[in-house]
């Protein structure tokens, strides 16, 4: 008989995106790294986006790499309205929600966004197997 399996230790990775990168095809020069998957493989439940201050409109381009941390493929987009944050309106955040995305031992989520105007902190939500 088997048991189900969950994640068995929670994470919130983060990373800081400071450049643009409109790179869809994968070249790994200038993405940022936001998680590596555990020895026992990733579950991934959201990745958001929030900007720390005024931003024009861009995406937020996802990428997973295979098993060795290389070779990163387009995953998802965020998309990332234009906001003019002040005193009395937020700078933005947006999420994408994933309801199964399971990574292998070395496998890593790499991010970055299309037009940079000021810092992107991007947070995955994940457990590890």
């Amino acid at each position: 008989m088997s048991q189900p399996i969950f994640a068995q230790v929670p994470e919130s990775k983060l990373a800081k995106l400071t450049a643009a990168y409109n790179d869809r095809t994968g070249n790994a020069a200038g993405l940022v790294e936001l998680l590596t998957a555990a020895t026992n493989g990733t579950k991934v439940t959201q990745i958001a986006a929030k900007t720390s201050g005024n931003q024009v409109a861009s995406s937020l381009l996802i990428f997973i790499t295979d098993t060795a941390g290389a070779n990163p493929t387009l995953f998802d987009e965020i998309i990332l309205p234009a906001v003019t944050a002040s005193n009395t309106l937020p700078s933005s955040r947006n999420v994408a929600m994933y309801d199964d995305l399971q990574l292998k031992d070395g496998q890593k989520i790499m991010v970055g966004a299309t037009v940079y105007t000021s810092p992107i902190n991007v947070i995955a939500q994940a457990g590890d197997f």
